[in-house]
């Protein structure tokens, strides 16, 4: 280790997450109105995605999973957005499936992004060993990559708590 102490991962465990997650959608599934609820329910993914790439960001300034996750968050944004139009146009309607082509693949690129920006920290720049596999990354993404990050976030809790020293004791004679 290089010395440089690195802000922890996001401390969630991976199924507090899944259970927020479908916590949420069956909330939006149940009070709101049908045309709403695509785009309600793409901003819980989009919500983690871009806290997930701020922390990123800290790691490394000069990620670029940042970029791309911005980029994917206004797709699939403005897809949502349009698809509450209850008769688009025939050209809306090509726009919609456009942008839902453009969002799969933005959303594609920017997971194996972050999986890429995680592999590097935690293998070279703080080399603690991690291993994300592609196909897991790929149906699982965000949850996958927090049942790696999550025994991180543990461990450097324990290491940040053995350097306190105990309550009451002064280093003072």
């Amino acid at each position: 280790m290089s010395g440089i102490e690195y802000p922890p991962p996001p401390r969630v465990h991976w199924f507090a997450l899944f259970l927020a997650w479908t916590a949420v959608n069956y909330l939006i599934k149940f009070f709101t109105p049908q045309p709403y609820q695509t785009l309600l329910n793409s901003l819980v993914p989009d919500a983690w995605a871009f806290y997930l790439c701020l922390w990123i960001r800290q790691l490394d300034p000069e990620s670029r999973s940042a970029f791309w996750c911005d980029l994917y968050v206004v797709v699939e944004l403005g897809f949502a957005a349009l698809t509450i139009q209850r008769h688009p146009s025939p050209t809306t309607e090509t726009l919609i499936s456009l942008l839902e082509i453009a969002s799969g693949i933005l959303g594609i690129a920017t997971i194996y992004l972050i999986r890429a920006d995680l592999l590097k920290h935690y293998n070279e720049r703080e080399p603690i060993g991690i291993y994300l596999g592609p196909v897991m990354t790929f149906f699982f993404s965000f949850l996958y990559f927090q049942s790696q990050l999550y025994p991180i976030a543990q461990m450097k809790k324990r290491k940040a708590e053995a350097c306190v020293p105990e309550a009451g004791r002064t280093l003072l004679p």
